[in-house]
C-alpha cells in the first residue's frame, strides 16, 4: 500500500494498465503518467525484515558503533537512540519494543512514529539493548536486533586504581608501624638506662634514710614517750570535764526541779489566801491577809524570774509577738505600783508620745523588762521622790526607720561608777547600796523602806533582774543601757525595732473533749453521792492533793492516788468520769499516765486536766499530744479549775447533742486515729448494715462488735450519750427522716411503708418513737 508520500507521482491508476518486466521492474500506468517500482515487490515473511539503527547521539554528538558495540564515559550524561526496520509495507499498524537490560528490564512499546529511546546519567558497566519488530502490531519477529553499550567509568572508580589505592594504604601502615616499633625500642633504652641511674640515685638515698630512718626512730621514741603523757593528762582532763558538765546538768536540773517544787507550796498559800479573803468579815484579818497574799505573790514573781532566767540560759525562752495596745498595756502594769509608791509619797509620771499605741511585742516578755525596771527605780527611791515613765517613736538619724524608745528615770542615788558595767552580769549584786538588779538587785534594804505597804521594796536581790530584762531585750532585736542623771538619781533606757504589722498568729491547739463515764456498781464508798461525777485527783503533794480536794468535794465525788500508777490500778477498779493530774511525779508522770489512759480501750473516753509548775512550751505541746484535754499552770486559780472542768463536760454534752441528730462520728469532735472514733465508726457499719431488718436487737449487737455487754454498754453512753437500744433506735428514725424527706418530692411510700423500711414492725410504735425524738409526728412532717 503506496501513496503519493512514497514517490508515486499519482494515486490513480488505470484498469489493467500494469506490467511486470523480465528484469523484475513492475511498471503502472496512471492518469499523470507511468510509474516504475524498481526491482518490483519481494514478498517476505515477518521474521525476515530487518531493522537497523539510524542515529546514535551521546551528549549531542553523533557516534557510530564499532560493529554491535558501543563505548561511552561516565562523564555522558545523555545517550540517544533513533532506530527503523526496513520494511516497504506501510508502518501504520507496525510497533516496536525495546529495553536496556542492566538499567531496565521491561519491554518498552513505542508506535511506529516515534522510533527512539533516550537514556540519561548511565552508571559505569555494560549493557545490552535489545530492539524488536512487529509488522502488524501484534506478532513481535523472533530476531532482536542488539546493541552492546559500554560506559567507561571514571579513573578512580575502575578497578587498577582501587588495588594501587589499597596497597599504598599498606604501605603508609606498614612504614608507621614500623616507625612506631624503632621509636619504642629507642625510648625503651632511653627509659633503661634513666632506670639504672635513677636505681644508683635511689639506692644512695636508701643509704642515706636508713641513716636518717634510725636517728628518727630514736626521735619517735621519745614522741611516744611524751604523747603517751599527754593522752594520760588528756584523758584526765576529759574526765574532769564530763565530772564537770555533769555536776553542772545535776545543778541545772535540781534548780529547775526546786523552782518546780517551789510553785506547788505557793499554790497551797495563795490558793488558801483568796479562799479566806472572800469568806472572812474581819477587817484585821483581811489586813493582815492582804499582807500575806502580796508577799507570796512576790515569792511567785521570784520563782517566775528564776524559771526565766533557766529557759534564757538554756535557749528556750521564745519571743512570741502580738499587736496590741503599748501604752494601756504599760498602764496595767503600772498602777499597782502606783498604789504601792503612794504609800511612801512617791510620784510616778508618765510621759507619752506614741500614736498610734498599736505595735508589735511580746507581752508576757515586756511585762517582766517594764516590772523589773519600775521596781528597781521605785525600791531606791527615797520617800517623797519621783519616778518618770517615758514612751516614745523616734526615727534613728542612721537607719531611717521608726524605732521604740521605753525610759525610766528616778532620783535615787544613782549607779555607782564601779557597778556601771557590771549591773546586766547574771548573779551581780551591789555591795555599796545602789540600784542595781532590783527585785533582785542589791542586799541592803533601804533604811526610809515601809515593808508593810509595798511588798518589792526592801526585798534581797538574786541578781538575775537586769540580766534576764537585758536578754529579754535583746531577743526584741533592741538595747538596754543605763546611766546616772545629772543631778540625782539613775536612768534606764530601752531601744527597740518598733514594727505596727501585723505578725503571725498564736498557734491553736484542738483539744478534744471526752464524754462522762456512767457510775460504776463496782466502787461506790459510803460517803460517795450517787448522782454525782466522781473525779480522780493525782498529785504527789498530800495537802495539794487535800487542797483540790476542798476545792471541788462540793460538785463531785473524789477518788485520790499519789502517781500514775496508782492512778491506773484505781481507774481498772472503779469508774471514774474525770482525771485531774499533777505532772511531775514519781514511778509514773502525768504523761505518761495519760499516754496510757488513751491507749486502753476501756477507759480512753474519760477526759484529762494536767495540773503543773512547768511552764515551757514542749511540755504542753507533748502534754496534748498524750491527749490531755486542758493544761493548767500551778498555781492556778479555783474557780478557772471548776470551771474549764464544766466547759470540758459541757462541751461533750453539747457534741452528743449534735451527734443524736445527724448520727455522724464527726459531730463528736474526737480525734481522728483514736480508738474511740474506731469504735464508733464500726459500731455504725454493723447497724447500717442491719438497721431494715426488724428482728436486729441489741444482743445481736453486742455480738457483733464482739466485747462485753458492760463494756459496750458503758462506751456507747460515754461516748454518745445513749444505751445500746436508744443508739440502734435512733439510727433507724434518723434513716426515716431522710426517707421522709425525699418522699416529699417522689410521693411513692407513705408513713407505713417508711417504718416497715427502716426495721419497726409496729407503725404505731414507730410514729410515737419519732414523734418523741423530733417533736413532731412523721406525718405533719410529710405534709410539710
Amino acid at each position: 500500500n503506496y501513496t503519493e508520500k512514497d514517490g508515486l507521482g499519482c494515486s490513480q491508476f488505470y484498469w489493467n494498465a500494469i506490467e511486470y518486466g523480465h528484469n523484475g521492474d513492475l511498471y503502472l500506468g496512471s492518469v499523470d503518467g507511468l510509474s516504475v517500482i524498481k526491482d518490483g515487490i519481494k514478498v517476505s515473511s515477518v521474521a525476515n525484515i530487518p531493522m537497523a539503527f539510524t542515529h546514535i547521539r551521546v551528549s549531542d554528538k553523533e557516534m557510530q558503533p564499532n560493529g554491535e558495540m558501543l563505548r561511552l564515559h561516565e562523564r555522558d550524561k545523555s545517550l540517544y537512540l533513533e532506530f527503523a526496520a526496513l520494511d516497504y509495507n506501510s508502518p501504520e499498524f507496525s510497533a516496536y519494543s525495546y529495553r536496556l537490560k542492566g538499567f531496565d528490564e521491561k519491554w518498552i512499546r513505542v508506535s511506529a512514529n516515534r522510533r527512539t529511546a533516550a537514556y540519561t546519567n548511565l552508571g559505569s558497566g555494560t549493557y545490552h539493548f535489545e530492539l524488536r519488530y512487529a509488522p502488524d502490531g501484534k506478532n513481535w519477529q523472533d530476531h532482536t536486533e542488539q546493541l552492546t553499550i559500554e560506559v567507561i567509568p571514571y579513573f578512580y572508580k575502575t578497578t587498577w586504581f582501587i588495588l594501587l589505592i589499597l596497597v599504598l594504604v599498606i604501605f603508609i601502615a606498614y612504614q608507621i608501624w614500623n616507625w612506631r616499633i624503632k621509636t619504642l625500642k629507642a625510648q625503651q633504652e632511653l627509659l633503661h638506662k634513666k632506670v639504672e641511674e635513677r636505681t644508683q640515685v635511689l639506692q644512695e638515698q636508701k643509704k642515706l634514710l636508713t641513716t636518717q630512718t634510725n636517728e628518727l626512730f630514736r626521735q619517735n621514741e621519745l614522741l611516744k614517750q611524751q604523747n603517751e603523757k599527754i593522752t594520760k593528762q588528756k584523758a584526765q582532763i576529759l574526765k574532769m570535764s564530763k565530772k564537770v558538765q555533769e555536776l553542772t546538768v545535776d545543778k541545772l536540773s535540781f534548780f529547775t526541779n526546786i523552782t518546780h517544787e517551789f510553785r506547788t507550796p505557793l499554790t497551797l498559800i495563795i490558793g488558801p489566801i483568796e479562799r479566806a479573803l472572800k469568806l472572812s468579815y474581819n477587817p484585821q484579818v483581811i489586813e493582815q491577809l492582804n499582807f500575806v497574799e502580796r508577799n507570796s505573790k512576790y515569792l511567785l514573781s521570784l520563782v517566775n524570774q528564776l524559771m526565766d532566767f533557766r529557759k534564757v540560759e538554756s535557749g528556750k525562752l521564745e519571743i512570741n509577738k502580738t499587736k496590741s495596745d503599748l501604752l494601756k498595756f504599760i498602764d496595767q502594769i503600772a498602777a499597782p505600783f502606783s498604789v504601792f509608791a503612794g504609800d511612801r509619797n512617791i510620784t510616778i509620771r508618765r510621759f507619752y508620745r506614741l500614736d498610734p499605741p498599736e505595735i508589735l511585742f511580746d507581752q508576757d516578755a515586756m511585762q517582766k523588762v517594764i516590772t523589773n525596771l519600775l521596781s528597781n527605780a521605785i525600791k531606791f527611791t527615797p520617800d517623797g521622790g519621783t519616778v518618770s515613765l517615758y514612751v516614745a517613736s523616734l526615727v534613728d538619724k542612721e537607719s531611717g526607720k521608726e524605732r521604740l524608745y521605753i525610759s525610766i528615770k528616778d532620783t535615787g542615788t544613782g549607779i555607782a561608777e564601779d557597778d556601771m558595767t557590771k549591773i546586766f552580769n547574771r548573779f551581780y549584786q551591789s555591795r555599796k547600796g545602789t540600784a542595781v538588779n532590783s527585785p533582785c538587785g542589791s542586799n541592803n534594804e533601804n533604811k526610809n523602806a515601809a515593808p508593810r505597804s509595798f511588798p518589792i521594796y526592801g526585798q534581797s536581790g538574786t541578781g538575775i533582774g537586769l540580766y534576764l530584762s537585758k536578754r529579754i531585750v535583746q531577743m526584741h532585736g533592741g538595747t538596754i543601757k543605763a546611766s546616772n542623771n545629772r543631778k540625782v538619781g539613775a536612768s534606764f533606757c530601752i531601744s527597740l525595732p518598733l514594727s505596727r504589722e501585723e505578725g503571725a498568729g498564736m498557734e491553736n491547739v484542738n483539744i478534744q473533749h471526752p464524754l462522762i463515764l456512767p457510775d460504776s456498781p463496782d466502787f461506790v464508798p459510803s460517803h460517795f453521792f450517787p448522782n454525782r461525777l466522781t473525779v480522780l485527783v493525782v498529785e504527789d503533794n498530800k495537802d495539794m492533793r487535800g487542797y483540790i480536794r476542798s476545792i471541788l468535794s462540793e460538785q463531785y465525788n473524789i477518788l485520790e492516788a499519789e502517781n500514775g500508777a496508782e492512778a491506773l490500778t484505781i481507774l481498772s477498779t472503779c469508774n471514774v468520769d474525770f482525771i485531774v493530774s499533777d505532772l511531775m511525779m514519781p514511778v509514773m508522770d502525768g504523761i505518761e499516765l495519760s499516754r496510757k489512759v488513751k491507749e486502753n480501750f476501756s477507759i480512753s473516753h474519760i477526759p484529762f486536766l494536767m495540773l503543773t509548775a512547768k511552764t515551757s512550751l514542749e511540755s504542753r505541746i507533748e502534754s496534748y499530744r498524750t491527749g490531755v484535754d486542758e493544761y493548767l499552770l500551778k498555781p492556778f486559780n479555783e474557780e478557772l479549775l471548776l470551771t474549764r472542768m464544766v466547759n470540758i463536760l459541757e462541751n461533750r454534752k453539747r457534741y452528743q447533742r449534735q451527734f443524736a441528730l445527724k448520727m455522724d462520728v464527726d459531730a463528736l469532735n474526737i480525734e481522728e486515729e483514736s480508738s474511740d472514733k474506731k469504735f464508733l465508726n464500726k459500731a455504725l457499719e454493723v447497724i447500717k448494715a442491719n438497721y431494715m431488718n426488724p428482728d436486729y436487737e441489741a444482743t445481736d449487737f453486742i455480738e457483733a462488735m464482739g466485747v462485753s455487754k458492760s463494756l459496750l454498754n458503758k462506751k456507747i453512753q460515754s461516748l454518745t450519750g445513749q444505751s445500746i437500744g436508744q443508739f440502734i433506735r435512733n439510727y433507724r428514725l434518723n434513716i426515716a427522716r431522710e426517707l421522709i424527706e425525699k418522699n416529699k418530692v417522689t410521693r411513692n411510700m407513705n408513713i407505713s411503708e417508711i417504718a416497715y423500711e427502716v426495721g419497726f414492725n409496729d407503725p404505731k410504735y414507730f410514729t410515737r418513737c419519732f414523734t418523741k425524738r423530733y417533736n413532731t409526728p412523721p406525718s405533719s412532717l410529710l405534709e410539710e
